[in-house]
């Protein structure tokens, strides 16, 4: 399942995170995050100001500002298409529907973006006007060349290796519900196995050293091996359990379709 969430629905649970859960509580299983200040909260409304989903995101630029297809463009096809998106750049809490963005823009999906999640799952919000100095946030670091993670596909190179999720995404799914804090946390999630489009990671402590998992509304947040933006979360599991899948960003198609400023 994709990772976005509707305004709707984390507004109507939003009463709910802060009886529940405490502030120390994680990205699932992580902490609140204060060194990744490009690394935004992002909600997207369509043509008739209906919102539609809550996703993570970051900046690459001054003016760009990276996610995921199913965030960017239309979740299904024939869903309602995206063509305003708000970001929050605060640590937080800050809540979507009463906090006013920090910048505004246009979403763009990947060309080939088809509504299924996992294949072309990228997209970009060109952003159009801003109320802060995004250029005092810096910005993320992608891949240096193709295949920058191709290294971690031997038996050898899976071992022991964790990456750092970035995201706004809720801290506890369960039958009951989501709870969300509107709050920038990060977590630390060990390496499964690579495919040709997904870094695949695993939160169980049980298979890694990880411990960490992302969950609905971290779509589109960046995934970190050492300082560099490797991948965005994509995909997960049912009640944001085992394992979860991250589009590469080391991939020919990744690199030509972000713009560069």
């Amino acid at each position: 399942m994709g990772m976005k969430m509707t305004l709707r629905l984390l507004a109507a649970a939003a009463a709910a995170a802060f009886v529940y859960v405490s502030p120390a509580a994680a990205i699932i299983g992580g902490t609140p995050d204060t060194t990744h200040p490009y690394v935004g909260m992002v909600g997207f409304l369509d043509s008739q100001g209906h919102h539609l989903q809550l996703c993570s995101g970051f900046l690459t630029s001054e003016t760009v500002f990276v996610t995921a297809g199913h965030c960017a463009g239309p979740e299904t096809p024939g869903a309602p298409v995206p063509t305003t998106a708000f970001i929050w750049f605060g640590s937080g809490p800050d809540n979507p529907t009463t906090t006013p963005p920090d910048a505004i823009g246009v979403p763009t999906p990947s060309p080939a973006w088809s509504g299924v999640v996992g294949e072309h799952d990228i997209g970009y919000v060109r952003i159009t006007n801003t109320n802060v100095d995004l250029a005092a946030l810096g910005h993320a670091d992608l891949p240096p060349t193709v295949g920058y993670l191709d290294k971690l596909a031997t038996k050898r190179g899976q071992q022991d290796v964790s990456f750092t999720a970035v995201g706004y995404g809720v801290v506890d799914m369960s039958p009951a519900g989501a709870v969300p804090l509107f709050t920038r946390f990060d977590g630390t999630m060990q390496l499964e196995r690579l495919t040709d489009i997904d870094l695949v990671t695993t939160s169980s402590p049980g298979n890694g050293t990880g411990g960490a998992a992302t969950c609905q509304g971290d779509s589109g947040a960046p995934v970190f091996y050492g300082n560099v933006a490797v991948a965005i979360v994509s995909g997960g599991t049912k009640y944001c359990q085992g394992t979860a899948a991250n589009f590469r960003l080391d991939t020919v198609e990744a690199q030509r379709f972000i713009p560069s400023s």
